[in-house]
């Protein structure tokens, strides 16, 4: 005869602050503590009444600090965060002398093949300029190269990936991409947008096994920062097979809601599928649209012309109402839309074709605007009004801020960056880092929300300083928002019937100064009442 399992262990957990969060009001209170049985919190009140109701639960005593939901990363990319480790890192280089410097050291060690990295961007450099294909040859010889700009829109290849491609001066620019080119008419090596899958898609895929090991490390990389969950934003088949798999196996070690890529097969075939509603470990959230490009790589669509390249207004990576089109659907079957959209024209774009889908679909779902940089001033009260949520990355503005003036103008600069206007409209601020574009790190997030400066206090007093937002503001996005968001009311808050996913800190989260709260780490993190062990950095 088969035992019956045992019943879930009921834990006490004391000592620390607690952060509490009701969505209008937030505070953290003293000689609090949380009782978990099983993957639930069940009460929440002083030590000394739950020691009475529970009498029989284990104990966790924490040394001070603050308890708090755990954090719930809402844009990411978690096979770009595994896999970056292998490749060339060029992020931070200060000119292409570095960043070539870095290719050749790789190369060295990395005999055959693709050369592969990310990170670059020509912003950071002395003359601002793009980088070349015959850059690029002096340190990658005949190995075709292929290195992807900090925001994921453009990678800079060689000629021998160009000549593999068969681009040249004749080769058109593709639907949603831009070939960029010398004054002869012939490619410099500068791929944006729809562009980049003529050598991309040359690139040899993953193997299975490949794929589960990239996965597994960015995830183990966002668990150690202190997140239980993450929103995976344009997965393909291959992950989406790979998850499924981790899933049944038990493997995954937080929580995934995958956004589909824009694939018409892979989507159609999984809208099919009745929505998981429970909150389980992996589950299909919602299908992530590209609007438009970036502005770094001047894909970006504008409704003015680039103050620093008036012949272009950026980029429709999809058309507009093609968009429409597949997000009513999604909208239709259940299923959340999350559309990138960086530029004013975009943004608007993707507000009127959301309240046309949301008026043919009749959906409850609240769709998503990943990014939401440059808003026009009209269109920021729309998030609220339409039941959009803003999911923004604080940290693109502490990295962007130094030339998104040149690419705005003065006319327009006070478009980046809204965030205490999407509050005050009403909309739920969703928080992410879109990693590896930029550090997981959710305590440099919330030090550039509430500051943006970046590392070094620039600029001082903070980009566009009216729209900073508190502590609490940019807590909240990172745990209740994200929820929010996701649908989820049991998750992102200390609450009885809520997952016991819960984030330690040895610090007074309140009390921090920006700056210490740069280097803080996260000390415990408990997923589905049950405590993970960190890896130390």
């Amino acid at each position: 005869m088969m035992l019956p399992p045992p019943p879930p262990l009921t834990q006490i957990i004391s000592g620390a602050d607690l952060w509490l969060d009701d969505g209008q009001h937030a505070l953290v209170k003293s000689g609090q503590a949380v009782v978990l049985r099983g993957p639930r919190i069940v009460a929440v009140g002083t030590e000394s009444q739950l020691a009475k109701r529970f009498p029989k639960a284990a104990k966790v005593v924490l040394e001070g600090g603050t308890l708090m939901p755990a954090f719930t990363e809402g844009h990411a990319h978690v096979s770009k965060l595994g896999i970056h480790k292998l490749e060339v890192e060029l992020g931070g280089a200060t000119d292409m002398k570095e960043a070539l410097s870095r290719v050749n050291a790789w190369s060295a060690t990395h005999g055959t093949g693709w050369i592969l990295g990310r990170g670059w961007d020509q912003n950071r450099w002395p003359k601002k300029a793009f980088p070349t294909a015959v850059d690029l040859d002096a340190v990658s010889g005949t190995r075709p190269a292929a290195l992807s700009r900090v925001d994921g829109h453009a990678i800079w290849v060689n000629s021998s990936a160009l000549r593999l491609a068969g681009i040249s001066a004749s080769t058109p620019d593709p639907k949603g991409g831009r070939i960029l080119r010398d004054d002869k008419g012939l490619p410099t090596g500068i791929l944006v947008d729809g562009a980049m899958d003529l050598v991309a898609k040359l690139i040899p895929a993953p193997t299975n096994a490949e794929r589960r090991e990239h996965l597994l490390e960015g995830l183990r990389e966002l668990r150690d920062e202190g997140f239980a969950s993450v929103a995976d934003m344009g997965i393909g088949a291959g992950d989406l097979a790979a998850y499924r798999a981790l899933a049944a196996e038990k493997a995954l070690p937080i929580r995934v809601f995958a956004y589909l890529s824009h694939d018409p097969l892979v989507m159609l075939q999984e809208l099919k599928k009745p929505r998981t509603l429970a909150t389980t470990f992996f589950q299909v959230q919602g299908v992530k649209f590209y609007m438009d490009g970036a502005l770094g790589s001047r894909g970006a669509r504008l409704i003015q012309p680039y103050a620093d390249e008036s012949s272009t207004q950026g980029l429709w990576v999809t058309e507009p109402n093609i968009v429409q089109r597949d997000a009513t659907i999604t909208l239709k079957a259940g299923y959340q839309p999350a559309i990138h959209a960086i530029g004013d024209a975009g943004n608007r774009a993707a507000l009127d074709l959301l309240a046309a889908a949301k008026k043919t679909s009749h959906s409850s779902v609240l769709p998503r605007i990943e990014h939401a940089q440059i808003v026009d001033p009209g269109d920021v009260p729309r998030f609220g009004k339409l039941g959009v949520i803003a999911s923004v990355q604080p940290v693109h503005c502490t990295s962007d801020h130094a030339w998104t003036p040149a690419r705005l103008g003065p006319q327009r600069v006070n478009e980046a960056f809204p965030w205490r206007g999407f509050l005050k409209g009403g909309a739920v601020l969703a928080f992410g880092s879109d990693a590896p574009i930029e550090d997981s790190n959710p305590y440099i997030t919330l030090a550039a929300a509430e500051t943006r400066e970046d590392e070094s206090g620039d600029p001082k007093g903070g980009f566009i300083p009216d729209q900073k937002l508190t502590r609490e503001e940019s807590l909240r996005a990172y745990t209740l928002g994200n929820a929010l968001a996701l649908g989820r009311k049991d998750m992102g808050r200390i609450h009885p019937g809520n997952l016991a996913d819960l984030l330690w800190v040895r610090a007074p989260m309140l009390q921090l100064t920006p700056a210490e709260l740069r280097k803080l780490r996260p000390g415990r993190l408990w997923v589905n009442g049950e405590e993970i062990r960190l890896s130390s950095k």
